[in-house]
């Protein structure tokens, strides 16, 4: 049985309730869903195509690949790490048995997810839009322009954090819903709510809904089995790494210094800290894209979703204020579904705003047989006005690049440095043997993969006797840990322009550090 066609066994006020909740559809068919693999190719072969930039992983990321080793050889420890986030876990587990080559493949799946939910973030605001080509072309870069250019996107999906996976999976499933594929949306919220628990209540609500307008068993064992799955795969990998199942919510409750968390009104400052993520034009766009809808809403019953999504957008951002609220950490990186969201919405703007220049113009030319021509030259021209008044607001952050050009490949020299001085030392794991493994805060979970030990073993202070790797996180950072500090008998063993090793151990006999030394 479809979502849209009620049972005959069904009670009255149960089909007269499936009636109200199925929404009409957006198009007039439903979108091929070969579309969305093509994009999901697409979007991991420039991934892939990424890996010729200078690359690493990121704090959270090389905690996930240490712990999808850890789970190959049955010995997992989540303690001294980040938050545990399932999805990213079950892709490095996979990924664990290729070795060396694990973190970059984790880095093209991160990647192809930030890629995805560009291409996404297009494809909605171009289907909500609707309209003529140049307003549905203007609303789809619009939107996929400010997803790109949002505050940290691009850093923080380079480093292969997960948030571009958690937009990807969340655009595409408001797609298949659009698309009368509600089974399918489900489970792509399903990976969502795998990567961020604020997903939740979202995902829950959307199960209740399916199961009251769809009571085919499919649907039944889906929803289900989903909501068994989450608990599951949040909760007992976390029990088995650190004997606490709450670990995750402990470990999200001890925010860095900088979070909003601290502020005298958290909610507020998530907020505050919002509101410049989105450049100025797109909020604008946004609002007006809201008042159209809620118009054509009021007078003909249309565009209800363009005001569904800004209100999910609205709810996302509220939720993680009112987390940050109660104690989490309220991280950026975090708001980044709801602005994406708002750019869709934004987009829409700029996109009817091209339609109704357009629509003016034929009107004061009295239309004609030129109309349709002169429409599609209007949009056009509105397009290119439109694109460069928005250059004041994005303009600086595209000349920003630079800056973060140089930041990534910084950070990929920090990786590459700390693997060309462990081979030249006798490798990570004879490094290690020396005793207490000790690095600066930022580059606990790294030095832990390339040592092979658990992230609880690799400590910031130096011991007695033992190794450590010092390093500068930034260029402007100091030397972690410093030199000055260690207790008596370590030796510089290795310097390199990022790195330091030092022990109390000489290099391995062979070694390149043990034929220099001696």
């Amino acid at each position: 049985m479809t979502a849209s066609t009620a049972s005959p066994s069904q009670p009255a006020w149960l089909a007269a309730l499936q009636a109200r909740l199925t929404p009409a559809p957006v198009s007039g068919r439903a979108t091929d869903g070969r579309l969305y693999g093509g994009l999901a190719l697409l979007a991991v072969v420039c991934a892939a195509l990424t890996l010729l930039y200078p690359s690493t992983p990121t704090y959270d990321p090389w905690a996930w690949i240490v712990w999808g080793r850890e789970i190959v050889h049955f010995d997992l420890t989540t303690t001294g790490g980040p938050s545990w986030k399932p999805l990213t876990v079950i892709f490095t587990t996979l990924f664990a048995p290729f070795g060396d080559i694990a973190p970059d493949l984790w880095l093209v799946v991160g990647r192809a997810g930030a890629f995805m939910a560009v291409f996404l973030a297009f494809r909605l605001a171009w289907r909500l839009t609707g309209g003529s080509i140049p307003a549905r072309v203007i609303a789809g870069v619009i939107a996929a322009m400010a997803l790109f250019i949002s505050s940290q996107f691009i850093r923080n999906m380079t480093l292969g954090n997960s948030e571009g996976l958690l937009v990807a999976f969340t655009l595409w499933a408001i797609e298949r819903h659009l698309d009368g594929k509600y089974r399918q949306a489900f489970a792509l919220g399903f990976l969502s709510a795998l990567l961020r628990p604020e997903i939740w209540p979202f995902l829950g609500l959307y199960g209740l809904w399916l199961l009251l307008i769809d009571r085919d068993r499919r649907t039944l064992v889906l929803v289900v089995t989903c909501g068994v799955l989450i608990p599951v795969l949040w909760l007992l990998p976390e029990y088995w790494g650190s004997g606490n199942f709450w670990r995750a919510a402990d470990r999200a409750q001890q925010p860095s210094p900088n979070s909003p968390a601290f502020a005298d009104f958290p909610f507020w400052q998530v907020i505050k800290n919002t509101w410049p993520l989105m450049l100025t034009p797109v909020k604008a766009a946004a609002a007006f894209a809201l008042v159209v809808a809620g118009w054509q809403w009021f007078k003909h019953r249309r565009d209800l979703v363009v005001i569904a999504v800004f209100g999910l957008a609205v709810l996302w951002i509220c939720e993680i204020a009112l987390m940050t609220q109660a104690g989490f950490s309220g991280n950026p990186r975090y708001i980044i579904l709801g602005t994406t969201l708002i750019a869709v919405i934004g987009g829409v703007g700029f996109g009817r705003a091209v339609d109704i220049a357009s629509a003016l113009v034929v009107r004061v030319a009295r239309g004609g047989k030129n109309a349709n021509w002169l429409a599609i030259g209007t949009g056009v021209v509105a397009c290119v006005v439109l694109l460069a008044a928005t250059y004041h607001w994005a303009g600086p952050r595209f000349r920003s690049f630079g800056n973060l050009d140089r930041a990534l490949r910084y950070q990929a020299q920090l990786r590459i440095d700390l693997d060309k001085s462990l081979g030249k030392v006798g490798g990570g794991e004879y490094f290690a043997q020396c005793g207490q493994m000790a690095t600066g805060t930022y580059q606990v979970p790294m030095v832990a993969w390339y040592v092979h030990r658990h992230t609880n073993e690799v400590g910031l202070e130096p011991g007695e006797h033992g190794s450590v790797v010092a390093s500068r996180s930034t260029g402007a950072a100091p030397w972690a840990p410093a030199g000055d500090t260690f207790p008596w008998g370590y030796t510089k063993l290795i310097e390199q322009r990022t790195t330091h090793l030092y022990s109390t151990c000489p290099a391995k006999p062979g070694s390149v550090a043990a034929e220099a030394a001696g």
